[in-house]
């Protein structure tokens, strides 16, 4: 039993990865109509997010391999929602952009303070939070509820880029704290 749960956080994260081009065909097999089977998928993988995670902590079963692979997978996998709609014309480029350039600064960011330091950015409540409610309208997105969708994209959006700014400006102090260290 111990070995499957130390592999199971790893696993959870490697079938989130693999649900991405599932997702993508069967959205795009119903667009712009609801897709509640693309829902199902996307609800069940963002669980999975969580469920990883919980299991990895609850467990003892961190390893590099999630360190590292799973903050990827979650951006691939909301990088990969939002260009979708996008692409279907669910979702606008003014309102996508700024989400995906956040994650784009953020993954540049983070690859160098990965690779020279032991430092793990910390993900704040407000980063879940956003996450929570861009899933939420993300998935009424796809269902085709879109008023309700703006809503919470609305709200969601603005903490998610937020957040975005704060973890930037963390990423950055660190990288001149490192340089002013060295000289």
């Amino acid at each position: 039993m111990p070995g499957f749960v130390e592999h199971l956080p790893n696993a959870l994260t490697v079938a989130r990865l693999c649900a991405l081009p599932v997702i993508v065909v069967v959205y795009g097999a119903d667009a712009p109509e609801a897709s509640w089977t693309a829902a199902v998928i996307v609800l069940v993988a963002a669980l999975t997010d969580v469920a990883d995670g919980f299991i990895a902590r609850r467990f003892g079963a961190q390893s590099e391999f999630g360190r590292w692979v799973d903050p990827i997978v979650d951006r691939l996998f909301f990088f990969t929602i939002v260009a979708m709609l996008w692409y279907h014309g669910t979702l606008p480029a003014w309102a996508t952009l700024p989400l995906l350039v956040r994650d784009g600064v953020i993954l540049v960011l983070a690859v160098p303070m990965r690779r020279f330091t032991q430092e793990r950015p910390q993900i704040s409540r407000w980063g879940r939070l956003a996450n929570f409610i861009l899933v939420c309208a993300l998935l009424l997105f796809i269902i085709d509820v879109r008023t309700l969708g703006w809503s919470f994209f609305a709200a969601g959006g603005a903490l998610y880029v937020g957040t975005g700014v704060l973890y930037a400006t963390r990423a950055v102090a660190w990288f001149l704290r490192s340089r002013a260290l060295r000289l």
